[in-house]
């Protein structure tokens, strides 16, 4: 199972930044990123993990994917917010979705607010 810390801290590293320099950039808490990176916290919001990777100008999926083609090994449980980032495997088919929608610079609400016009529309 990948962890999400562990994919942080690689990233983190790979470009070259300190926690304390990423929390700056990101607005995350260095201590909540430490903690993530060494595995004493095992959950975060996924609002977290949109800003960390955008820090990292990096797409969320890679975040939650070791390597590409990797199917995710976590999962996400909406309104838990104690719970561990989870994303149900048959989630994955979005992820491409979703990292078109990031790189055509949609945010989370924007998308969220299209999702809810196509679902009335749908109706």
């Amino acid at each position: 199972m990948l962890e999400l810390g562990k994919q942080l801290r690689k990233i983190r590293k790979d470009k070259k930044l300190s926690a304390a320099e990423l929390s700056q950039i990101s607005g995350v808490a260095r201590s909540l990123i430490s903690q993530l990176e060494s595995g004493k916290r095992q959950s975060t919001s996924i609002d977290t993990v949109y800003r960390l990777a955008k820090a990292l100008n990096v797409s969320v999926a890679s975040l939650l994917i070791e390597e590409p083609g990797t199917p995710p090994a976590i999962a996400y449980k909406q309104n838990d917010k104690k719970s561990p980032l989870y994303l149900k495997e048959h989630y994955s088919a979005y992820l491409p979705t979703l990292q078109k929608a990031e790189e055509a610079g949609l945010t989370p609400e924007l998308l969220g607010s299209l999702i809810d016009v196509i679902a009335r529309i749908k109706k």
